[in-house]
């Protein structure tokens, strides 16, 4: 009886000593996939808007992207973390003076920076599909807004982005800049196009 008895008890820790073990290697193996990503090569924000005499756009290739991601087996699983940060002067036109009124409807002088930090994030595998909402900072005014996009993961592991997200100026308290003594106004409305690569 009393062999019986340890012969029980022995299987028992046994059960639970493995199930810990199980649990430990699980846990290692999702530490083990998530990886820090950063910007890669071929990046690219644009800014398109319009005006009362001709559209336009602005377009920023040096900016910073930091995320972590979960990619399996050649498959994004999850995008667990991810701050975006774009210095305002980086954005360029391909005329001076509309640099210089961009610059100052968006207070460059005292915010300086346009920063998009993630609160959540949703991966629609089988469309190559994903949603990203969080803190968008454009002028010192904060808005949530959510981004959806078109992914790729290439043959490294690295993940290709594409998608466009509108929004208003005045949404960020900015008044559309004008020209010519107001005779080219632009519109509210922007629409903001972005290209992003991410590496390990």
């Amino acid at each position: 009886m009393k062999t019986l008895n340890k012969i029980s008890t022995f299987k028992t820790a046994f059960t639970r000593i493995s199930a810990i073990v199980l649990f430990i290697m699980v846990g290692l193996s999702a530490q083990q996939v998530k990886a820090q990503y950063t910007l890669a090569a071929g990046s690219q924000i644009m800014v398109a808007g319009t005006s009362n005499l001709h559209d336009w756009t602005m377009d920023a290739s040096k900016f910073s992207c930091d995320a972590k991601m979960v990619v399996t087996s050649g498959q994004l699983k999850d995008i667990t973390s991810l701050v975006f940060t774009l210095p305002v002067k980086n954005l360029k036109s391909k005329e001076s003076l509309m640099d210089t009124r961009a610059y100052k409807a968006l207070n460059a002088d005292s915010h300086d920076k346009m920063t998009f930090k993630l609160t959540d994030a949703t991966v629609v595998e089988a469309q190559k599909l994903v949603k990203v909402t969080g803190n968008l900072t454009i002028s010192g005014v904060t808005k949530t807004i959510t981004i959806q996009s078109n992914y790729v993961v290439n043959a490294d592991e690295s993940v290709s982005f594409k998608g466009s997200r509108a929004i208003k100026m005045s949404d960020f308290n900015i008044k559309a800049p004008s020209f010519m003594m107001g005779a080219l106004k632009t519109g509210d409305d922007l629409t903001i196009n972005i290209v992003l690569k991410l590496k390990k």
